[in-house]
């Protein structure tokens, strides 16, 4: 998933920091029970955490948002000239490091088969294709093989989705209209609309067909990074409230309850408990539907006060906390493209997990080559792949000097 990049320590929001290394490492954490298997206990506080993956969508929609909305009111218009300036960033940050994944996956798999005699167990060439114009779970949800990177292309189409989205407002819009308007329009498009096309499917498909994957599908989730967007919307245009530390705490708060409900709410340990109830079904209808605004919204409600955390100080700055916190958030890209079908799948896998010492070794191993081949691929491919578009693209505008905006 995408994250800031390349930025000094004195230009980085350190709560921003925060909210992206515990993004990746509650969906690392995730993946290390895979090592565990039937030894894995189900630990009670695993069902309070949230969703790592839905935080980084509105953590990367806050961002994305605040660089649509920057470059919109300081050019006054929006053409095709900034929309291929802004895709030609964005996909220098993405597209390089998933290529060399994918391709690297793919060729050992081949590599591996030639060696064995037997045939790979890659999907067909058609559906390959696919993984490199993130079509692979666009209508559909994705095939076994690198199956996280479901979230990643939902990420990609909604790069796609909403700045043509704001082109099309501004040209189509009357001129007396504000640019604050034709924002704000196009950020409601793509909820309401994805809201309502998801309401209508879940209503014609039978309850018995479970919550059809609609979280790990294309076209289902672009409202992702919408409500991060929105967040972004909110700070540009009413700047005050934005600021105001009373609001921030409260918002705060009131975001971290409905997480933890919203979390407990839709955790399995608390499903029997639907099905005794006999509300299930309304169950699987919520998570069809309802659940991801709630969600979205839920995590955008915290964002004034991380991005108001300006700088890491007491307890954080000590020990090197501050410093692992913002290396972590650094490499967050590179962990989420190798922990799980790299590292987990293809590597450890091979060794069989035959008790629970086994298993929590496995765990140890995991975490460890995480970190260190993470570190690495971003310090030698990530890192100079990405600032090779500084030549290739206008930089984008900031409004404040101390504001992160390399994406």
């Amino acid at each position: 998933m995408g994250h800031l990049f390349g930025l000094s320590a004195g230009k980085r929001v350190f709560g921003l920091d925060v909210m992206r290394a515990l993004a990746i490492l509650i969906v690392v954490d995730a993946h290390s029970t895979v090592a565990l298997k039937e030894y894995y206990d189900g630990a009670f506080w695993h069902h309070l955490l949230p969703d790592g993956v839905e935080l980084f969508f509105v953590l990367s929609g806050f961002l994305i948002g605040g660089i649509l909305i920057r470059t919109y009111e300081k050019n006054g218009r929006f053409d095709g000239g900034l929309l291929l300036n802004f895709w030609t960033r964005r996909w220098f940050r993405t597209l390089p490091n998933y290529y060399l994944v994918l391709t690297g996956l793919i060729a050992l798999a081949v590599g591996r088969a030639w060696r064995s005699g037997l045939h790979h167990s890659l999907p067909a060439k058609g559906e390959l294709l696919k993984y490199y114009l993130f079509l692979q779970n666009f209508a559909r949800y994705v095939p076994d093989f690198f199956p996280e990177t479901w979230s990643l292309a939902i990420e990609e189409w909604s790069y796609i989705t909403l700045p043509l989205i704001l082109w099309v407002l501004h040209v189509l819009m009357p001129a007396r209209w504000p640019r604050q308007r034709i924002v704000l329009s196009a950020i409601l498009l793509i909820i309401v609309g994805t809201n309502v096309g998801r309401l209508v499917a879940a209503v014609l498909t039978p309850i018995s067909e479970g919550e059809l994957g609609f979280r790990g599908i294309v076209v289902t989730r672009l409202d992702a990074i919408s409500y991060g967007v929105l967040a972004a919307y909110v700070k540009h245009y009413f700047p005050a409230f934005w600021t105001n530390d009373r609001t921030r705490s409260r918002l705060a708060i009131a975001g971290l309850a409905l997480i933890v409900l919203t979390s407990f709410t839709a955790s399995i340990v608390i499903l029997k408990y639907y099905v005794q109830a006999g509300i299930y079904p309304a169950y699987v209808f919520y998570k069809r539907t309802f659940y991801f605004p709630v969600i979205g919204l839920s995590m955008a409600l915290v964002v004034p006060y991380m991005d108001g955390w300006r700088t890491a100080t007491g307890l954080w700055a000590r020990f090197g906390i501050a410093r692992l916190i913002t290396h972590i958030s650094l490499i967050s890209y590179s962990m989420y493209l190798l922990n799980l079908t790299p590292i987990m799948l293809t590597l450890l896998e091979r060794f069989p997990t035959t008790s629970a010492a086994v298993g929590w070794t496995k765990v140890g191993v995991f975490w460890g080559l995480t970190m260190v081949l993470s570190t690495l691929l971003f310090a030698y491919f990530e890192k100079p792949v990405t600032e090779l578009r500084e030549r290739l693209s206008k930089k984008e505008p900031t409004l404040l000097t101390n504001e992160p905006v390399d994406r």
